[in-house]
């Protein structure tokens, strides 16, 4: 059978966290340029290589996609940061995946008990019961991803003792 090629891109819903690290930022940036005006022209410099740091750095970490790829029996995912850099996370041989199910799957009972690495490459999107899929990886590696069934299927046909939808 010749191999399948798709690729899905997902948006990272934002966290509590996101926003209050995104609010303090901006709440420093402005302390300090009220500063630089009115007390020193040095703090008005540290205000420009905050906005620099936070501009290059906090934000775009914080507005994060998952791209998944599958093609020739590889499973890669690359995370996009800010919509500017891209940055390779993992690649997965399928030969490796023991299992690939919903998170919710009763054949994850029996990897309950086991230690495994938990890989955490979802975008925490649970709306309109969406439910992330779990692959475990050479025994040792739980990832957990977004995957829309048509991906999911395109991995089964070459993999059909693997993958399961229940």
């Amino acid at each position: 059978m010749s191999d399948m090629y798709m690729e899905h891109l997902v948006k990272k819903k934002k966290t509590a966290g996101d926003y209050a690290l995104r609010a303090l930022i901006i709440i420093v940036i402005v302390l300090s340029v009220a500063a630089g005006i009115f007390i020193n022209t040095i703090l008005f410099f540290v205000t420009f290589g905050l906005w620099a740091l936070a501009s290059m750095v906090v934000f775009p970490a914080t507005d994060l996609e998952y791209e998944y790829l599958y093609c020739d029996k590889q499973l890669t995912v690359d995370k996009i940061l800010g919509k500017q850099r891209r940055k390779r996370v993992a690649e997965y041989q399928l030969d490796q995946m023991e299992l690939v199910v919903p998170a919710n799957s009763y054949r994850l009972a029996e990897y309950k008990n086991k230690n495994l690495k938990t890989v955490n490459l979802w975008s925490l999107d649970d709306s309109e019961g969406k439910v992330p899929y779990v692959i475990i990886y050479s025994g040792n590696q739980k990832i957990i991803l977004d995957l829309p069934t048509e991906f999911v299927k395109i991995v089964q046909n070459n993999a059909p003792r693997k993958v399961f939808f229940d």
